[in-house]
């Protein structure tokens, strides 16, 4: 067993029983009232799905084929982007 201090695998640690009476297991009811982050803290929620500025290294030929159809192309790429995000996470 390596030395708890230094590591990070659950394994290496022993259970033990611990008494925190202040901050209590959840039960299925504590889950059952809780709200959505949205609505408990709507700023810290908006903050956190906020749009995030990114740099990408795209191929000439990718960054060709949005410009050609006009200025708009990083919304339209960014659009592009977020269908196949959708698309991957509904299969």
């Amino acid at each position: 067993m390596a030395d708890p201090k230094f590591s990070l695998d659950p394994d290496d640690y022993e259970d033990v029983d611990i008494d925190d009476s202040d901050n209590p297991e959840w039960t299925d009811e504590d889950f059952a009232k809780a709200l959505p982050l949205r609505e408990v803290l709507p700023d810290l929620y908006a903050k956190a799905m906020a749009e995030k500025d990114v740099s990408l290294k795209l191929s000439p030929e990718t960054i060709k084929a949005f410009a050609e159809e006009g200025e708009d192309w990083r919304e339209r790429m960014a659009e592009a982007l977020n269908e196949a995000a959708r698309k991957k996470h509904a299969a």
